[in-house]
């Protein structure tokens, strides 16, 4: 039983599957919650709180299988310092994309995630 409950906590948690085509995320040091969201194609909402001490935000990225390429930045939150909201709309396609703060080097420590996109 041990073993089995050691290799269920590896890798990244299930996907958290969107409301009303709306995705919610919290944002604090470094996290960005929750770390892996579904959602359906097309037309989508972002909703973001910064619950954390620094400033922060969000960007939806492509993830190019060719590690040289940049990525595409899909939508991008503006700057929330702490305890504020944004609320943005963007369309994207079946895929797997990345969620990061672009904010100094918050991705580095951590402060990604992943929208799986069906």
């Amino acid at each position: 039983m041990a073993v089995v409950a050691l290799l269920a906590g590896c890798g990244d948690p299930a996907p958290v599957p969107v409301q009303n085509r709306t995705i919610g995320l919290r944002l604090d040091e470094y996290r960005i919650l929750p770390k892996v969201v579904s959602a359906p194609a097309g037309q989508l909402r972002l909703i973001a709180r910064n619950r954390g001490i620094l400033t922060h935000n969000v960007a939806i990225e492509t993830m190019p299988s060719d590690p040289t390429q940049q990525p595409e930045v899909i939508a991008l939150t503006p700057t929330l310092h702490p305890g504020q909201r944004a609320e943005i709309t963007f369309t994207v396609k079946p895929g797997k994309y990345r969620l990061a703060c672009t904010i100094s080097n918050h991705d580095d420590l951590g402060q990604t995630g992943t929208l799986i996109v069906k």
